[in-house]
């Protein structure tokens, strides 16, 4: 009996990037069913709500399998989401670059009707280092953003806390107040 191979790190990437992309074409199908959208529609005759529910479908699919994957290989939920290791750079950079385009567009003393090789050394210099402190600002304010906002994981005694609360009762949790007398 041959020895099982132990796959590599890419290798197991790659298994879980084709496991996603196969929940997220499942997802679809079955959006475009008897139940869903006519499978026999035309692309060009669905609607702009049509196209949410093929897009949501597909990103809601593969978002939960790369969750099951950050769950099986103990990472946090966001790196699986936003790694794709055969996209270059990869979308969640590229999306935060893509931010700061509106800004350089607006940038004083930038001829942008004369090509790139004709600017000066010093243009070039204070265009590199605009797209520097952008990028890294806009990188910076993605990252400040990311940190545990989507999934946050309260103590019981703040959950019961905050509970309490919003229903009129005390900022107290249940045991808070269970202190021997001291007499």
């Amino acid at each position: 009996m041959p020895a099982a191979v132990a796959k590599t790190a890419s290798q197991i990437e790659a298994d879980w990037d084709i496991r996603a992309t196969q929940s997220a074409i499942d997802a679809v199908k079955a959006v475009l069913s008897k139940d869903g959208i006519n499978p026999r529609a035309m692309i060009s005759s669905l609607s702009e709500i049509e196209w949410g529910w093929v897009v949501a479908a597909a990103i809601f699919a593969w978002i939960k399998t790369k969750s099951q994957q950050a769950t099986a290989e103990g990472t946090g939920y966001d790196t699986p989401i936003r790694t794709m290791t055969t996209c270059d750079p990869q979308p969640w950079d590229a999306g935060a670059i893509e931010s700061i385009l509106p800004a350089l567009a607006e940038m004083k003393g930038v001829d942008w009707l004369k090509p790139v090789g004709e600017w000066s050394k010093d243009q070039i210099t204070s265009f590199a280092w605009q797209i520097y402190k952008l990028s890294d600002g806009a990188l910076a304010r993605r990252d400040d953003g990311a940190q545990d906002k989507i999934v946050q994981r309260l103590s019981q005694p703040r959950t019961e806390r905050e509970i309490s609360a919003a229903h009129g009762g005390p900022l107290l949790a249940r045991n808070e107040l269970n202190d021997d007398i001291p007499f």
